[in-house]
């Protein structure tokens, strides 16, 4: 494998995007899809603890010859991959894949960046061990490849697809997958040269094997929408998933409470299951009864976050069809969740999900969505503009109300939409955008 200074790089290309399917894993890939994620997860943990150290050294080098020598050591040993495998000797076995040091080590450096941007992040910490796996792994292309760069794509690189249906992976080999066949096929029909970028490779809790795939390309991935010279304010909350200012109403489907039952008698069947393995002195990770059980548990939790992902992407797809311009409450999920009474039904609904997947949505089928404060869209009168405030405001769980000004009727959330469209829209104009609305 070589580089090429002619090739384009991924960030060279306008148009970015990523898909996800199932990989079939034999066992003796699954093996190597853990050692693999094992040595990731090692990797980003030992670079948290050098750094931790680090840290402590560098406030005592000047005071301490061998502090000063220790840290020196640090900076050899570990900021070099090659010094990294001489240290560490089992990163030199035949089934490490060498983009999965590169990667864990990435994967870190990503997370202090995200530490110094994102206000309320915290510095990087230990990665706990638990029934997943995962690993980042790269499309590299060969010289007799890049002979003719320009059409260089899907089916040259070290990741490789062979049909719909199978893919080629480092250390792997050829893999089955299985997604979308609309999707997947009109990826591989692609005139337009797509490259393969980072090929994320996963096991989860349920011992199913999953492929995160990044792919770049010039020319773009989805279709626009048909504009519909409309905008739309959403209001979420825990009555209802949401009610926007167009009057209408979506339900909560609430999958978790109503898996309630399901999941409670599967987690004490387990915890019944780990408690005798401790009174017999066994090793529970041993027991095959205590493995089926935990899968079992497992496949119920997957299916409960399987059926809310659905319902939020299929609900954020349609909102996006329907409107040209999108606003919604920028919602502090992280603090919302702090009190303990709602915490369960707040992430049970998955706001914060949908207001990721609309705002993803709406960026790649070419319309425009924008989060905004929520202060005072609930007290506030749509009508008038009057802000409820002391004795007139509007309490918590109270759906109806008259405007205490000008007595104008609201129902609670559909008047909050009216106010988020609103203040989004002034917030666009302000900004300079042309809107188009009818």
């Amino acid at each position: 494998m070589c580089y090429n200074i002619s090739m384009k790089t991924m960030q060279d290309f306008h148009f970015h995007t990523g898909i996800h399917v199932r990989a079939y894993f034999s066992d003796k890939q699954k093996q190597i899809v853990r050692f693999n994620g094992g040595a990731a997860s090692f990797i980003y943990n030992r670079m948290v603890a050098v750094n931790r150290e680090r840290h402590q050294l560098k406030k005592t080098e000047s005071l301490c010859p061998s502090d000063k020598a220790r840290l020196a050591y640090l900076d050899n040993a570990y900021q070099d991959t090659k010094h990294l495998r001489n240290t560490v000797p089992f990163l030199n076995d035949s089934k490490i894949d060498g983009y999965a040091i590169a990667n864990a080590k990435q994967d870190y450096q990503h997370a202090w960046n995200q530490f110094k941007k994102v206000k309320g992040t915290s510095i990087p910490t230990f990665h706990k061990k638990d029934n997943s796996y995962s690993y980042g792994t790269n499309c590299h292309y060969s010289k007799k490849s890049l002979a003719d760069f320009n059409t260089v794509g899907l089916f040259e690189g070290s990741v490789r697809f062979l049909n719909k249906t199978h893919i080629v992976l480092p250390i792997l080999g050829t893999v089955k997958i299985k997604g979308s066949s609309k999707m997947v096929s009109r990826l591989l029909a692609r005139k337009d040269t797509t490259r393969i970028g980072t090929v994320r490779v996963s096991l989860d809790n349920c011992n199913n094997g999953h492929l995160s795939i990044s792919l770049a390309s010039d020319s773009p991935f989805h279709d626009c929408y048909p504009k519909t010279h409309s905008a739309v304010g959403v209001d979420l909350n825990l009555a209802n998933f949401l009610y926007d200012s167009d009057g209408r109403e979506v339900h909560s489907p609430k999958y978790l409470k109503k898996a309630e039952v399901r999941l409670k008698k599967a987690q004490r069947k387990l915890s019944r299951m780990l408690e005798t393995a401790k009174k017999d002195k066994r090793n529970y990770w041993e027991c095959k009864n205590y493995e089926e059980q935990r899968i079992k548990l497992a496949k119920l939790h997957k299916h409960v976050a399987n059926q809310r992902l659905d319902f939020i992407r299929s609900l954020a797809d349609e909102e996006v069809k329907s409107h040209d311009y999108l606003f919604a409450e920028d919602l502090k999920v992280s603090n919302l969740v702090k009190n303990h009474r709602l915490a369960k039904a707040i992430t049970d609904s998955g706001w914060r999900m949908f207001l990721t997947e609309l705002q993803h949505t709406a960026s790649k089928r070419g319309k425009t969505c924008l989060l905004v404060n929520p202060k005072n869209t609930t007290q506030t009168c749509s009508n008038c503009g009057y802000v409820c405030h002391g004795d007139t405001r509007i309490a918590l769980g109270t759906e109806e109300w008259y405007c205490p000004q000008c007595g104008t009727y609201h129902i609670r959330d559909h008047n909050a939409a009216i106010n988020i469209e609103e203040v989004g829209l002034a917030l666009l104009r302000e900004s300079g955008v042309a809107i188009s609305i009818f």
